[in-house]
This record gives structure tokens, sequence and C-alpha cells, in this order.
């Protein structure tokens, strides 16, 4: 072959490769009709139906159900057997980064509307002071109640969006807040998400209709300061636990976040660059269309 002929082959190949790349990151995925409202709880009963489907990089497993109102996703984290050679960390650092999903109804890909939902976990007194600071109005013995357990697990959502933006004028009659749950049992990670469709008082929501198609990205892990912190501590395990990790998540925001999002690491001593390297602490990001299903489907 000569050297002409070898240098088509590989621009031929290369054009593949490009193609199929393509076709993986304008994955289609279509969202089942749900019946009714479903329990967002971590349990995955209700989707027994559903296929689920891979994301290849993470080898998270995934499916969509929506209704009139509500987006719902589940997303299963499978940790690899030991033996297995997989070196694919499903949950990377999920538990101190929580999970970041953005929408948009247009065909480009945007980071401008999503939520960042995250599981803390909070002393007694600082769960106190943080429920005052929202509003809540806690009587002595709701606090004393609080005060019973050293530590409290709080699933929080954070609406992403752009400084300036205003949600839209109007009643908020039909629209559910978002919300998600999550149970892990060893290696199994579950966790259940509600996106509301409505986007009428609020940004929280992706302002699509049953039918329409709009774009989904999902963000999570990698490495944060907090956790460069908490293994100068002594505190972080090789599978980054939440329960070994104290009251390290009160401080879990995007702020903290390294390699771009208002985070540094660049202080925190040498061999970052081989912790950044470990697949335990890897980043994932994924986008997919997503179809939205009709109560006619």
């Amino acid at each position: 072959m000569t050297r002409r002929s070898t240098a088509v082959m590989t621009t031929i190949a290369a054009a593949a490769l490009f193609a199929a790349l393509a076709l993986a990151a304008d994955k289609k995925v279509a969202s089942l009709w749900q019946a009714g409202p479903m329990s967002i709880d971590g349990v995955a009963q209700e989707w027994e139906t559903s296929e689920p489907v891979i994301d290849e990089a993470s080898q998270v497993q995934y499916a969509l159900r929506n209704d009139g109102r509500n987006l719902y996703i589940i997303m299963v984290f499978r940790s690899p057997q030991p033996g297995s050679g997989s070196r694919a960390y499903p949950k990377s650092t999920l538990d101190y980064t929580g999970m970041k999903i953005y929408f948009t109804t247009t065909a480009k890909k945007s980071k401008d509307f999503g939520i960042l939902f995250q599981k803390k976990q909070y002393t007694a007194d600082a769960l106190i002071a943080n429920m005052e600071k929202r509003g809540q109005v806690l009587s002595e013995a709701e606090k004393a109640e609080i005060r019973k357990k050293p530590t409290h697990i709080v699933f929080t959502e954070e609406i992403l969006k752009p400084e300036k933006a205003e949600a839209p004028a109007g009643g908020a009659e039909g629209s559910d807040p978002p919300i998600f749950r999550a149970i892990d049992k060893g290696a199994l990670g579950i966790y259940e998400f509600r996106i509301p469709l409505n986007r009428v008082n609020a940004l929280g929501g992706i302002g699509a209709d049953p039918g329409q198609e709009i774009q989904l990205g999902f963000d999570w892990g990698g490495m944060t300061n907090q956790i460069l912190r908490d293994m100068m501590a002594g505190r972080a395990d090789q599978s980054v636990r939440a329960a070994d990790r104290g009251s390290a998540m009160q401080a879990g925001s995007a702020d903290q976040m390294a390699g771009g999002e208002g985070g540094d690491i660049s202080g925190m001593g040498g061999g970052t660059g081989e912790i950044r390297r470990d697949p335990r602490y890897k980043k994932y990001t994924f986008w997919i269309t997503a179809k939205l299903a009709t109560e006619a489907n």
C-alpha cells in the first residue's frame, strides 16, 4: 500500500470515528408516558417497565418518564466489582459535587438553566441555623427533636440560572417544585429526580410541553478542594463515602469545584495530578436529546 493510499484510509477511518462520536453525542432518548404522579423516594419499583439506557463513558443506567406536569429521571450507579477490570467509577465524587441537570428547549446545548441536586450532611445546630436562615420559625420543642440526632442528611435543589434572568409572570398553578431522593446500598446507588415542565413563576422548570424534544445535560463528579482537604485531614476514604465526611458537605457549593468552577487546587500540595487521573475522581458530563411522551403514546 502506497503512502498516499495509507493516508486516504487513515482519513476515512478518522471520518468514521468522528461520525460515530457525533451519533453518540446526539443520542435521542424517548421518555415514557406516566399515567400518574411518581413517588420520588429512591425506590425503583415504579420503573420496572422502563428500558434503561446506558451512558457508555460512565456506565450509568438511566430512564425517563413524564406526565403533563413533570419530567421524572432515574439514574442507577454501580461501582465496579473487584476483579472485573473496569476502571469506570460511575459515582465518582457525586456525594461531594451533587448532580447538575441542565435543560433547554432549543436544539443547541446550553448550561444557562438547570438544577443542582445535592445531598448535604448537617450537624443538628447547623441544620437549625440553615432552616431559620431560610425563614422557618422553629419552636424549642422542634429544635430539641432535631438535636436528638447529631447529624442529618438533607436533600437540596438549587436553581441554576443567569444572574439577571427573570421568571415569567403568572401563578404557579399546575407546577411542582424540583425534588430528588437517593438510596445507596453498598455498590448500588439509585437516584430519582423530578423536574417540572412548567416554568411559570419559577426558573426551576423546563418550559416544555408533552411531545416536545428537549436537550438534557448531566454533570457530576471530579476533584474538589473539599475532597483534598478531607484527604489531608484523613477523612476521605477510598470510595469517598458521605458518612466519612462529617459536616463537610455544608460547604459543598459551586465555589469549591476544582478545575474551572471557582475552585483552585494548585496550592493543595503535590500529587494532585495523579489524583485527577484516578478514575475514582473522574468528572462526567453527557448530553441527550429527550423526546417527551404524550398521553396518546
